[in-house]
């Protein structure tokens, strides 16, 4: 479970680094970029614990592989290409945030039994309620 909720943070946190450069100061205060920023943060304290947790049991933290990151990337650069506004920008995080409340949520349901993952359900949980709110601040720049 660990290792499948390193990888899902891993590709969230990928996808804001390469949306970053893309998004204009051009709102009021750039305040998309603030939230995105703030987002990068979370996801990296998160990939630390996780890797932490990782190494305790002797296992070593992977990411997606490679095709899997340049398919989302090269997906970023075409979705960008034609439409780099706050506004699309705002619906292709919340799609993306969408997909990691979904994914992480059946982590949860598949180990919420096994005590030897309670640590890292914890963690998925809040993954799951930051993505949640994540969602509700992107609204605005739909």
């Amino acid at each position: 479970m660990t290792e499948q909720l390193y990888k899902n943070v891993s590709m969230g946190n990928d996808a804001i680094l390469h949306l970053l450069p893309r998004v204009s100061d051009g709102t009021p205060g750039g305040r998309i970029k603030t939230n995105m920023t703030a987002a990068l943060c979370y996801y990296e304290k998160l990939s630390s614990k996780l890797q932490s947790i990782l190494a305790e049991h002797g296992e070593e933290a992977k990411e997606e592989g490679m095709m899997a990151k340049m398919g989302a990337r090269m997906g970023i650069m075409m979705n960008t290409a034609l439409d780099a506004t706050d506004s699309h920008i705002a619906q292709m995080l919340i799609e993306g945030s969408t997909m990691s409340v979904t994914e992480n949520t059946k982590l949860i349901r598949e180990f919420e039994n096994d005590r030897d993952c309670a640590e890292v359900i914890s963690l998925a949980r809040s993954l799951v309620e930051f993505e949640e709110r994540h969602i509700e601040a992107l609204k605005q720049y739909l």
